[in-house]
């Protein structure tokens, strides 16, 4: 995930914890384990991932485990996965911290993609359907969700890696702007690419070809403009391949076709032969498997 680089993990704990603030830097973060076991109540064993999971330590007197986890929907239960991710982490430190002076809070924050406000519950409190009157003395637990659509200019600008280009089009697209516009090159376009595939749910991105040009970097602007020219192109060829499946059931040859549509043999070919081999698909299966 692009949140794993370490100057962008450090970048987003920065402004949303410490509010903008460089408090965490890059090289004071190292790995731990996302992995970990819980034995359920038929006493099989299960394994719980998180998505991300990094030790903060500056000097003798400052450590912090801090999680990442990423959310396209609300979950209402979210606060129990937390509570076990947090927990498991709690564990880990007792099992391998044999003095117990390496001890540290472990914190968890929730991005959430998604256009609308995360309107369900923030806490542990809010999902019980069964109440016993004991507020007092049940523990509570509570999530740190961020709602990155709805972050303001003032947070957007504190960013200095990459995730502030996707802080700015989440917000954007939630905006309805038209044009998505931001001119700041990307460092990481590779992983980039990947997670606008995932959380801005468009399969154009992680079918994107790019190549860094001479003359400048690439931007989210090279990526859109590029997304837009695909999305023309696959609208091109769908109706292309509709065309042509029409004129095989009419039982036209190849030179035909190609001659009715003005086109080259050589670019009917490949979708003549293959509406011939799966006369049954529509012109999206033939698509998907020309590509």
């Amino acid at each position: 995930l692009l949140e794993d680089y370490p100057d962008v993990f450090a970048d987003i704990i920065n402004v949303l914890i410490y509010d903008g603030k460089q408090v965490i830097s890059p090289k004071q973060l190292s790995e731990t384990k996302v992995r970990s076991q819980y034995k359920a109540a038929d006493s099989t064993l299960h394994e719980q991932e998180r998505d991300i999971l990094k030790v903060w330590k500056k000097g003798e007197d400052h450590k912090v485990i801090f999680g990442i986890e990423n959310q396209t929907n609300t979950d209402k239960q979210m606060s129990f996965r937390v509570m076990g991710y947090d927990g498991a982490s709690y564990r880990s430190q007792l099992n391998e911290d044999e003095d117990k002076k390496e001890l540290c809070e472990v914190v968890t924050i929730i991005l959430y993609f998604g256009n609308g406000r995360w309107n369900t519950s923030k806490e542990l409190r809010d999902t019980f359907a069964k109440k016993g009157n004991v507020e007092k003395y049940a523990n509570n637990y509570k999530l740190n969700v961020f709602e990155i659509a709805y972050l303001t200019e003032e947070q957007i600008k504190m960013f200095q890696s990459d995730f502030e280009i996707i802080a700015d089009y989440f917000v954007k697209r939630r905006k309805g702007y038209k044009t998505i516009e931001n001119h700041k090159p990307i460092k990481h376009v590779d992983e980039m690419l990947k997670f606008m595939r995932i959380f801005a749910e468009d399969e154009r991105f992680l079918k994107l070809n790019l190549e860094k040009k001479k003359k400048g970097a690439i931007t989210m602007c090279t990526i859109l403009d590029a997304a837009e020219e695909r999305g023309v192109n696959r609208g091109e060829t769908l109706k292309l391949i509709m065309m042509v499946q029409k004129k095989i059931k009419k039982g036209d040859s190849i030179a035909k076709i190609a001659d009715d549509l003005v086109e080259d043999e050589i670019v009917i070919s490949p979708i003549y032969k293959m509406v011939k081999e799966y006369p049954e698909d529509t012109e999206k299966d033939i698509y998907q498997r020309l590509n």
